[in-house]
């Protein structure tokens, strides 16, 4: 049972996580309807973030908190700068849904690039799950029937580029504390995101603001639980999770925004979420046995 409790805190901690991004979709997507640009939007988020997580770890810490991987952490900070501009200008260009889809393709380039840069073996059948997944990204921009906007193509190069955080976080995850790691990217995002912001200034309103906070809060918590789940469990393992932020997300763009997915989302999403869950139970399948070798060795 014990030997359990990590993978279940780590899977509780993707639901919520799902839920976090899912409320913060919508609120991006709001705030961009209503004439904030989403680079300020972005400056926001990473601001009120730092300044939700910034507290904690000093006090964690008694000092300004200390890394072994800078040069890492840079990597993943300009990563997730790049993902982020891209995410959010995406999100306020088309439907809610069918972004939210569309970014479930991160655990699909997280797989390539673990086997990339983390040697993770990835054989012959989780690579053909890795190609019916990006089928079902056709299926959701079905082109050729439908022009691909900009908006999407913005959310595929988000998903790339968050991809790569997910990859170095991995790799982190063994030397760095939760926390210290979302303090840098933390910073990093918004010291990069302030001169944007500026270029397209515009001043909030209170509600405006209040948005903007509960953004940046909801934004760290998210990625507070997120990171955590990657040091407890191993990516492949726990990534599917992350789909339950699509009936969050259709609830939400339902009752605030009023849009209702088509059944391409779903089915592509579907397809997404089928090839991610079969390559997450062969990742699974792969470390048992590699576990029951190795206590077969030291017996």
């Amino acid at each position: 049972m014990s030997r359990q409790s990590p993978l279940l805190v780590a899977a509780l901690l993707m639901t919520l996580s799902a839920l976090t991004t899912a409320v913060g979709n919508t609120l991006i997507r709001s705030l961009g309807d209503i004439g904030i640009h989403p680079f300020e939007i972005a400056f926001f988020r990473c601001a009120f973030g730092f300044l939700t997580v910034a507290p904690i770890v000093l006090w964690q810490e008694r000092r300004w908190p200390r890394t072994t991987t800078v040069k890492t952490i840079a990597a993943s900070g300009l990563c997730h700068y790049v993902s982020m501009l891209a995410f959010f200008t995406g999100v306020t260009l088309m439907p809610l849904n069918e972004s939210a889809a569309l970014g479930f393709a991160t655990p699909l380039f997280a797989t390539i690039g673990a086997a990339l840069f983390l040697g993770e073996t990835v054989r012959v059948r989780r690579w053909i799950a890795i190609v019916v997944g990006f089928a079902g990204v056709l299926i959701v921009l079905r082109p050729g029937a439908v022009p691909v906007s900009l908006g999407a193509a913005l959310v595929i190069l988000s998903t790339m580029t968050f991809a790569g955080v997910t990859v170095l976080v991995k790799m982190m995850s063994g030397t760095e504390r939760t926390a210290t790691v979302v303090f840098y990217q933390s910073l990093i995002v918004m010291l990069l995101t302030l001169p944007l912001a500026l270029w397209h200034w515009t001043t909030p309103s209170l509600p405006s603001f209040l948005a903007l906070a509960a953004l940046g809060a909801l934004s760290t918590l998210g990625w507070l639980c997120f990171t955590r789940a990657f040091a407890l469990a191993d990516a492949s393992a726990i990534l599917p999770l992350e789909f339950t932020r699509m009936p969050f997300v259709a609830i939400l763009a339902y009752v605030f925004l009023g849009e209702v997915p088509d059944k391409w989302v779903w089915i592509g999403a579907a397809v997404i979420f089928g090839s991610t869950l079969y390559i997450a139970h062969r990742e699974h399948a792969a470390h048992r046995r590699d576990q029951t070798q190795r206590l077969t060795e030291e017996r």
